[in-house]
């Protein structure tokens, strides 16, 4: 019911960010748009009557009629200029509002038209007062003829018509938006939730095929699966402690329980061998690394365990194996698994011995500082060492299988 709950909420909160940005990005550019359209069509009613009276003036710009025609378009100022850009007339209008307007115009772009097309902008003034500036080419079939530069006052009523309409029909969008995003709402919501357990399913599917693959071995090798458990809570709580981000966590908790799927292919012989591995025993032993890498690799979610599979037997001094690398070379996930790993090998009962102390174990890791372990690492183990001993080694197989389904919830589901 909870996680119902947490789906609709999110649910709710990214329907209303969606529609939100949907319908300022919407309208803006409806707006805009509509506006710019809106303008075009003022210019271009001036362009059609200033082609209107060519004809008239036979083409001159600087004839009386031409002149005559051109004022009775009601410009406030207006400027006519030959082809080679040289003022043949001029205008302006005495009108209350005629310095600001003059201080627009002066301060508009200047540069005359390269192309047929008119250049043209809008502005308000104080008092609601709106205008329309044009800077149109005047051509002849296809034959430059000069240029008409001005400033017309566009009716109120006219402007105030446009904004009633783009207002309503910015609503009527915005409206439009709401319910299509509440229709839609519970067709997306049934498939993300049939995605997410989808999901689930298959997260669950992939731990299971690691615990089993992981306790598989923990039983040939120790004859109990609690190791597994108990090195992937203690490795768990010591990268909290180490600020992992959560993918590197993901990460440990795949190579934790799997850390050893390659003593699958290595002989009873010499896993369970009561006594000291011979040299030779031992080469055979440390083939157990590159098997595990065989079994995981082509696996795309199992191969997230690889860099503890492969380097977890790596010591900080380069002595280690497969590959004797040392330090930083040593994937940091490794470095804290190898010093995990260790501690509860020394903690558990196995096969060949009984198990140690906890004190006995933290001086033997003490004493491989530096050499098998990071000392950094290392140190701040030790410092959180006794509250996990007392917290982990002493739970049930239930109890510890409880503590990581907690942990595989936190971190996978």
């Amino acid at each position: 019911m909870n996680n119902d709950q947490n789906i609709i909420k999110q649910f709710l909160k990214t329907l209303i960010i969606t529609m939100v940005l949907s319908g300022a990005i919407s309208n803006t550019t409806i707006y805009l748009v509509s506006k710019d359209n809106f303008n075009h069509k003022l210019a271009n009613k001036i362009k059609k009557h200033v082609d209107r009276g060519l004809d008239k003036a036979k083409d001159n710009l600087s004839s009386k009629a031409f002149l005559k025609h051109i004022k009775r378009i009601d410009f406030t100022i207006f400027e006519i200029y030959d082809k080679n850009k040289q003022e043949l007339s001029s205008f302006f209008k005495d009108t209350k509002n005629i310095k600001q307007i003059k201080k627009y115009y002066l301060n508009a772009n200047h540069i005359f038209p390269t192309t047929k097309e008119t250049k043209y902008d809008f502005f308000e003034i104080q008092n609601d007062q709106f205008y329309i500036f044009v800077f149109h080419p005047i051509y002849k079939n296809n034959k430059l003829l000069g240029y008409l530069k001005g400033v017309k006052k566009i009716d109120n009523s006219v402007v105030k018509e446009f904004e009633h309409n783009i207002y309503y029909t910015l609503i009527i969008i915005l409206i439009s938006i709401i319910i299509f995003s509440l229709f839609i709402f519970p067709l997306i919501y049934i498939a993300y939730k049939q995605l997410n357990l989808n999901r689930v399913e298959l997260m669950t599917s992939h731990l299971l095929t690691i615990r089993t693959l992981g306790n598989a071995i923990a039983l040939k090798d120790s004859d109990t699966n609690e190791h597994n458990y108990r090195v992937t809570i203690y490795s768990v709580l010591l990268a909290q402690e180490l600020n992992l981000q959560k993918e590197q966590i993901q990460e440990l908790m795949i190579g934790a329980f799997l850390h050893d799927v390659g003593k699958i292919g290595i002989s009873d012989n010499i896993l369970l061998k009561q006594g000291k591995l011979t040299n030779d025993e031992f080469e055979i032993m440390k083939q157990h690394v590159q098997k595990g890498i065989s079994i995981v690799k082509g696996n795309n979610w199992l191969e997230k365990g690889i860099d503890v599979i492969y380097s977890h037997h790596e010591k900080y001094d380069g002595s280690g194996y497969p590959k004797q690398i040392s330090k930083e070379k040593i994937p940091k996930i490794a470095r804290i698994f190898s010093i995990i790993d260790v501690f509860d090998a020394l903690t558990s009962k196995r096969p060949y011995k009984q198990p140690f102390s906890y004190e006995k174990a933290i001086n033997i890791l003490k004493e491989s500082s530096d050499t098998h372990f990071d000392p950094e690492i290392l140190d701040i183990f030790i410092k959180i060492s006794d509250k996990l001993y007392t917290e982990v080694s002493n739970k049930s197989q239930e109890g510890l299988r409880n503590s990581l389904d907690n942990l595989i919830r936190k971190y996978f589901l």
